[in-house]
């Protein structure tokens, strides 16, 4: 990693990506996954919101990867055994100061 940065100290936890592709559209215009691979990164979680709909509960997570990591909003992440769904697509951060790249940054729901 070419730039260390303070983030980077946080970014310690094992997880395992698992990136859905999508298939071809069905006859109702969805596209279905056609292939589900795995990738193994470190990850920091950071859950910043929790509530109950129809009597579901769920959580709202941040997770943040670094720099190189692909993932996009087809994926899940598994962090000690919970799964996460990614909302949206990751980002990447810029450090402003540098001008670097410091980390990717998603947002992800969990569902209990």
């Amino acid at each position: 990693m070419p730039h260390d940065h303070a983030i980077h100290q946080l970014i310690k936890m094992p997880c395992t990506i698992r990136h859905s592709d999508p298939g071809a559209a069905d006859e109702y215009g969805d596209h279905p996954v056609s292939m589900v691979t795995e990738t193994t990164e470190r990850c920091y979680v950071a859950q910043s919101n929790r509530g109950e709909a129809d009597e579901i509960e769920h959580e709202r997570w941040q997770i943040y990867f670094l720099p190189y990591v692909l993932i996009d909003a087809n994926d899940s992440v598994v962090v000690d055994g919970m799964t996460f769904e990614v909302l949206g697509n990751p980002w990447a951060v810029t450090d402003p100061v540098t001008g670097w790249r410091t980390h990717i940054e998603a947002t992800a729901v969990r569902r209990i």
